[in-house]
């Protein structure tokens, strides 16, 4: 962790406005001990004293710091990263990231490596389970649902919160992140890694902030999210360029607003031809059907939790269940239309219940 020595690891992590976060990461990765690393931060445009202070906190760290420019956009700050990185593995990391000791580091990179020996090969990714960090401590099944799937070994359930462990010969191979859209260059680099490679769960836990969720609501993120996912699934690029015209929040709760996300859906639905309309219905279907697994592993998790359970010893009885007897089911075309009715049936009420609300929304300015 010294100056002046080649770095075992690279740690690139993008930031946009993150003045709040840096002194805790840096303060963090400070504990890191057993090896030595770089610090590359690399800054989308930051106009709240992001760069000022990450250069005072780069002088009085005892890990090698940069701090670049890049143009805006996660994918873009990360390849950017990677591009100046001097170690031979690559550790992708947010901003508001913490560990819970100070052998994350190297027991993650020890694992990929012992992994890489074993296989004969460097198409190997890592990722660490997942620990949210909420503002109290009261037990919570959605979140304890949330971090199991973590640890779960099903490419669905990587996202870049989790942190991305690499080599940089397997990085470059992959032609790096999806620098196309602002988001989602998570999904798709979990995608090209597990068409070229495996994924490997790291022996730790990284910890997230769950700010997002308690702001926002979890229940309306983690919807916003699901459909992001399957208007991605279902290559409707249009959705994506008014998605931030239809982001707004509630004026008087500061939680997410689905309505106005939902009617924008209808609006451009409508503009589409009908024959254009059933092939993302019947996408949607089969996307949700492939994803039914989920109400199974939600028992799993319940089950654990009222046992009184950690959230890495969840028994996978009715996920089994699914994977022995039930999958195939799923993957049908009767199910792929009974799921599209379903998701029709319920987008119609989310409209109809919102539009009957008093109009609070207000744009986001954030």
């Amino acid at each position: 962790m010294t100056h002046g020595h080649t770095p075992e690891l690279s740690i690139i992590v993008p930031v946009l406005n993150e003045v709040a976060q840096l002194p805790l990461l840096f303060a963090i990765l400070s504990t890191q001990q057993g090896l030595c690393f770089e610090l590359i931060l690399c800054d989308g445009g930051s106009d709240d004293g992001t760069l000022q202070l990450a250069t005072q906190l780069a002088l009085q760290a005892l890990f090698t710091t940069e701090v670049i420019r890049a143009p805006r956009g996660r994918g873009r700050q990360m390849n950017a990263g990677a591009g100046t990185a001097h170690a031979d593995t690559l550790l992708f990391l947010h901003a508001d990231s913490t560990f819970a000791t100070n052998d994350t580091l190297v027991r993650g990179l020890s694992a990929l490596q012992a992994k890489q020996a074993v296989v004969g090969s460097h198409r190997v990714a890592g990722r660490f389970a997942l620990r949210f960090r909420r503002s109290n401590d009261d037990p919570s099944l959605a979140y304890f649902f949330y971090e199991a799937k973590t640890r779960l070994p099903r490419k669905e359930c990587i996202r870049g919160d989790q942190a991305f462990m690499l080599s940089r010969s397997f990085f470059r191979s992959l032609n790096g992140f999806d620098e196309q859209m602002p988001f989602l260059e998570d999904v798709r680099f979990v995608e090209a890694v597990a068409a070229r490679g495996d994924w490997l769960l790291l022996p730790a836990e990284i910890g997230t902030s769950a700010r997002r969720f308690e702001t926002e609501g979890l229940w309306e993120r983690q919807v916003l999210n699901a459909i992001i996912v399957n208007c991605l699934v279902a290559e409707w690029t249009e959705f994506f360029t008014a998605l931030s015209g239809l982001y707004r929040f509630d004026a008087n709760t500061g939680r997410l607003s689905l309505y106005p996300i939902l009617d924008g859906i209808r609006v451009l639905l409508s503009r589409r031809s009908r024959g254009w309309r059933r092939a993302f219905w019947r996408t949607t279907g089969h996307h949700v059907a492939a994803n039914a697994w989920q109400l199974f592993f939600w028992q799993d998790a319940r089950r654990a939790f009222a046992g009184g359970k950690g959230v890495g010893e969840v028994e996978s009885h009715w996920l089994r269940l699914y994977e022995g007897r039930l999958k195939r089911f799923f993957s049908t075309f009767p199910a792929a239309v009974t799921a599209a009715a379903v998701v029709r049936i319920w987008f119609r009420y989310m409209l109809l219940r919102s539009s009957r609300r008093p109009a609070t929304e207000t744009r986001q300015t954030g």
